[in-house]
């Protein structure tokens, strides 16, 4: 098994970056999930992205709990030791998400997050959350279509319920994976697609269901 030790995780330099100026984008898949919102139930919310102030104070209007896990963050801290055996994917998320086994969230922000993960990461991640959802549970996540995209997550805030605002936080581009409906199927086998949306900055909006 190779364990994990702490590492110095992304630089100052580079977590300044050459940020774009902000894009302002619709969000059907967005305003599509707040529209089911009803005000006479509390929410259980995880944040795998930043803790972005705007959105907690967006989110804050609904009756819910938010969790931040900044997870692209968490996993850029930490470097897979060197060993003859394959990383255990199952270990590192329960080490990196480590919940109560009663707990349960309605509702996931993965924002573009899945599309920095490899297959293996991508895979034991859905895992390891589908132990946290109930039928019903919805995710919500871009895709990104493109051949290239920045080489870390840009730092989305919600506006309204129909538009969020993008930044990209680095200039440096890298290769996307481009994963396809069937690629999410498979990595993500507990969840179906309730509705998808095609952007024209070469993201697609999902909202996934649990089943």
């Amino acid at each position: 098994m190779k364990w994990l030790r702490r590492s110095s995780g992304p630089s100052a330099k580079e977590e300044a970056g050459a940020s774009s100026q902000p894009e302002v984008q619709p969000s059907l898949a967005l305003s599509t999930l707040f529209r089911q919102l009803r005000k006479d139930r509390i929410y259980h919310i995880l944040e795998l992205g930043p803790a972005v102030g705007h959105n907690i104070e967006f989110l804050s209007r609904f009756s819910c709990r938010i969790r931040v896990e900044d997870l692209y963050r968490t996993l850029s801290s930490f470097d897979y030791v060197s060993g003859s055996d394959a990383v255990d994917f199952e270990a590192v998320f329960k080490y990196l998400l480590p919940y109560e086994g009663n707990t349960r969230f309605d509702i996931l922000f993965a924002w573009d997050l899945l599309n920095y993960l490899d297959r293996q990461e991508f895979l034991y991640l859905m895992r390891h959350l589908t132990r946290f959802c109930h039928s019903g549970t919805v995710m919500f996540a871009l895709i990104a279509t493109s051949k290239n995209m920045p080489d870390r997550p840009a730092e989305y805030r919600i506006l309204d319920e129909n538009s969020i605002e993008c930044r990209n936080v680095s200039s440096v581009l890298r290769p996307c994976p481009r994963y396809h409906d069937v690629d999410l199927r498979h990595m993500m086998p507990s969840f179906r697609v309730y509705n998808s949306y095609l952007l024209r900055n070469g993201m697609k909006e999902y909202l996934f269901v649990s089943n």
